[in-house]
């Protein structure tokens, strides 16, 4: 008989957490199909549509709440609960029972840094957790009540198949070509309004294309900011894309100003597509950005003068696009990350 493994979000839309997840569930059916059945339970939203494509069972709540979750339990009678993020881990942690729960980490919120209301909340429910699973060293390295908890602690990153991505390029409805790219939610998170800044300057040496995909909560600070600047014909905003693949490919340089990070998957994905990463050096990303594939900023400067580089000079350009690919292919992990989250799940 199927153990059946609850993963319990916090959201209803599709980003990077949600991407791990639905990764997860079909490597798992591709190198493991008799073992585990997997609900994928969240608030409804537009990730219903996804999951559906992906023939995923789907569970929708009203919120993460104690009595929904309490209801999706009786309903599944799970051997496993994997809570992504912060408050899905300390909602199952506090109705599980005896059922093992494993809290997995996408981002390390600056909070996470000090004694605080949400710092000891989810200290507090730490001492409930089988595991505690996160994507970069700097989840847990900079958790103020990290140490107390390391034994149940593992740096698992995130599943990688670099095969994946390059299909998914090849088969993208869009594949617009631009200079330069920022993907992912515009929330103070992944600070868009900083790309913002760094097109502006790099516009004033060369002329440059830029497009925005994703949706967020900034979005109208951002379309006031572009349109302040007169950028309205340089930057494009996209909104959210199922599949940007087609968009990353084509163009040439991803830029990341994130204020903090968990791992950094995009930057995966883009040096995949042989695209050279600026980034700041936040959560997993310097782990894996460094010269030969982008660079590390620390300023805003440094973004503007490494975009221009990247634009202007074909030859630096071409060997850190070589240098992307080459890096990405190190990273390709997806059957070793789902061997671990199987053992993992056998030791639960």
């Amino acid at each position: 008989m199927k153990k059946i493994v609850l993963h319990i979000l916090n959201t209803g839309s599709f980003s990077g957490a949600e991407n791990v997840v639905i990764t997860m569930i079909n490597a798992f059916r591709k190198y493991d199909p008799q073992q585990y059945k997997f609900v994928y339970v969240s608030l409804e939203g537009s990730i219903r549509e996804r999951l559906k494509q992906e023939h995923i069972k789907y569970e929708a709540i009203e919120k993460v709440s104690r009595r929904e979750i309490q209801r999706v339990i009786h309903k599944y009678h799970p051997s496993i609960i994997h809570a992504h993020d912060f408050t899905a881990s300390i909602i199952c942690a506090s109705v599980a029972g005896k059922i093992p729960v494993i809290s997995h980490i996408h981002n390390n919120s600056p909070w996470l840094r000090k004694v605080c209301i949400n710092s000891i909340g989810y200290g507090v429910s730490c001492f409930k957790y089988k595991y505690m699973l996160g994507v970069s060293d700097s989840v847990f390295d900079e958790f103020i009540f990290g140490k107390v908890f390391k034994k149940k602690e593992r740096i698992i990153g995130n599943p990688i198949s670099i095969t994946s991505v390059q299909e998914k390029a090849q088969i993208a409805e869009c594949k617009d070509s631009y200079d330069m790219v920022f993907l992912g939610r515009l929330s103070e998170q992944k600070n868009p309004e900083a790309f913002v800044e760094i097109v502006k300057e790099v516009k004033k040496q060369l002329p440059v294309h830029a497009v925005m995909i994703g949706d967020g909560e900034l979005k109208e600070k951002v379309a006031s900011k572009i349109q302040k600047n007169g950028l309205q014909e340089v930057i494009e905003l996209k909104g959210f894309l199922e599949n940007p693949y087609g968009i990353l490919g084509n163009s040439k340089v991803l830029c990341m100003p994130s204020r903090w990070e968990g791992f950094g998957l995009a930057a995966v994905e883009a040096l995949a597509l042989g695209k050279p990463v600026i980034a700041t050096g936040v959560g997993g990303l310097p782990g894996f950005i460094d010269e030969s594939c982008g660079k590390i900023c620390s300023s805003k400067d440094e973004f503007i003068q490494e975009s221009y580089y990247l634009l202007k000079d074909i030859n630096y350009y071409q060997k850190k696009s070589q240098g992307a690919v080459f890096r990405a292919n190190k990273l390709d992990n997806i059957s070793k990350y789902i061997r671990n989250i199987e053992v993992i799940y056998e030791r639960s």
